[in-house]
């Protein structure tokens, strides 16, 4: 009995060291996990070329297409607060789409937000909304919290729209992120003489350092950068042609990196 046992001990360690991890999916875009109230578990991702949310079950078998209702000229910038419960009390699944487009002639950018059902119909339109986040303001109460902007006039408008919720969400069901948004484009890319690297800083940060690398890791050069602006001009006609890497970063917060390309 003892051998067995001990044979059995080994055979069951000799496993677990050559186990290793397995690619289990992969997807062409983004892709997150959400916790929905009465579904459970389902992968989500964001096709901004399709202006769609497509949701799967644990298992990748694809389980919802959801047209995200882009208004004409914009492009889908964020989608989040996927949920059953937190916009409506119908048996269907809601959520929350960011846009954004550029205003070439005029040089700034343009936002809006949608709550979407899930057949794509507007349950509310929000002007000028870039980052939203639910926030708890008492025991059993959550509100959206929506932060717009106007950048069509100098000084640029600030406002919060705060919204309140029915009933009380299941928080596991809303994809809450720990650090605010960083909106982050350059253009045009490829780019031979000037191009205009465009921000916009959370709400809270006053100051930042934007990082510009080359493809093999090393820096090029670093500029700070504040919240009395939106964009930095670059010249790049001094760099070698190639591929770089930009990336925002303050305190311990550092933006994905994006790619640019010299010609």
């Amino acid at each position: 009995m003892k051998t067995t046992t001990i044979s059995s001990i080994f055979f069951l360690l000799s496993f677990a060291l050559n186990a290793q991890v397995t690619l289990d999916k992969k997807y062409d875009y983004s892709t997150s996990v959400v916790k929905l109230e009465t579904l459970g578990y389902k992968y989500f991702l964001m096709d901004v070329p399709a202006g769609q949310c497509r949701i799967y079950n644990t298992d990748h078998s694809l389980f919802k297409n959801i047209g995200c209702n882009v208004p004409s000229g914009f492009y889908l910038y964020d989608i989040k607060f996927i949920s059953e419960k937190a916009f409506d009390t119908d048996a269907g699944i809601e959520l929350l789409c960011t846009y954004y487009k550029y205003n070439l002639s005029k040089a700034y950018y343009e936002y809006d937000t949608k709550i979407i059902n899930e057949d794509g119909s507007a349950l509310v339109t929000i002007d000028g909304s870039l980052y939203n986040y639910i926030n708890k303001t008492g025991e059993t109460e959550y509100k959206l919290f929506s932060y717009c902007y106007d950048y069509s006039v100098s000084p640029e408008k600030v406002w919060t729209n705060i919204y309140s919720l029915p009933g009380t969400p299941t928080v596991n069901a809303l994809t809450i992120k720990n650090e605010p948004d960083i909106l982050l484009n350059a253009f045009p890319n490829p780019a031979s003489q000037s191009l205009k690297v465009a921000y916009i800083l959370p709400e809270n940060i006053n100051q930042a350092t934007l990082h510009l690398i080359d493809n093999s890791g090393k820096q090029v050069e670093h500029f700070v950068v504040d919240s009395h602006t939106d964009h930095l001009m670059l010249d790049v006609s001094r760099y070698q042609s190639g591929v770089y890497h930009y990336f925002i970063e303050y305190g311990k917060t550092r933006t994905e990196s994006k790619k640019l390309i010299v010609k």
